[in-house]
């Protein structure tokens, strides 16, 4: 893998439907939703949250299921889903711009899935991801979603595959009852991840069982085990001055300040 040059993007974003709105960078806060305690104490939620960017959908979207069909609201008129355009407007901007051999290739903006109940969403959007990264796409992190649906998960090759069409799957779970899906709240997460780390030569790990000492490779806890694992857990008895609330996020802080950019 090339190095990365300190002004080189790891993710780009094509917005080629200008009415999108455009990607926003994940909050420590989950956009506000965190209990006060967990946003000032619990670094892993604050990192996980924070981890990426959400992306909306284009415009307001309503959906329902009938059990086997899904249907959507055009213009107060539901009509039965199979694929749709995302409007007039845009395939006429899309033929107006787009070289002669893929005019009337844009992507669709809603497609019911073979699989009854699941759609695609199109988010207006383009992407493409430098050498070696790929893009992890799922609901937003600490997010509460509506229960009327669900996100796949996803990865894709964003670095060969580009620049692609920045979708999401989902999974409608209410029949007879109108999913609304508004512009105005993250409706995915996009997260960039180097490809090695779910290739199946690094998805691979070792097992110990029970608390015996471990001596040349046979037994369980070691002496640096043990005494790492005291640095991670609080006493019940202990002193209030020798634990302080949110200590592994202080020191994670401290550890990225000292880390180049």
């Amino acid at each position: 893998m090339r190095p990365r040059s300190p002004n080189q993007a790891v993710v780009t974003f094509h917005k080629i439907f200008p009415a999108a709105l455009s990607p926003l960078r994940a909050d420590k806060s989950a956009l506000g939703t965190l209990p006060a305690a967990a946003f000032q104490y619990c670094e892993p939620v604050r990192t996980a949250s924070s981890f990426g960017w959400y992306i909306f959908p284009p415009v307001d979207i309503r959906l329902m299921w009938d059990g086997v069909d899904v249907f959507y609201a055009d213009d107060g008129d539901w009509q039965k889903l199979t694929s749709t355009a995302l409007s007039d407007e845009f395939v006429e901007y899309w033929d107006a711009n787009a070289p002669q051999h893929l005019q009337g290739c844009w992507p669709p903006f809603l497609t019911a899935n073979v699989v009854p109940g699941i759609v695609q969403i199109w988010s207006g959007l383009l992407v493409s991801t430098m050498e070696n990264w790929s893009i992890l796409i799922g609901q937003p992190s600490n997010i509460q979603q509506p229960r009327g649906f669900s996100c796949f998960e996803g990865i894709v090759e964003t670095d060969t595959f580009q620049p692609c069409p920045l979708f999401t799957n989902i999974q409608i779970l209410a029949t007879e009852r109108e999913i609304i899906i508004p512009r105005t709240k993250p409706l995915f997460q996009v997260r960039p991840i180097v490809r090695d780390c779910y290739a199946d030569a690094v998805l691979q790990h070792c097992e110990f069982e029970g608390l015996s000492p471990r001596q040349d490779g046979v037994g369980s806890m070691t002496s640096a085990d043990w005494a790492g694992y005291a640095g991670t857990v609080r006493k019940i008895d202990a002193p209030s001055d020798q634990y302080k609330p949110g200590a592994y996020g202080a020191a994670r802080r401290r550890q990225a300040k000292m880390q180049p950019d």
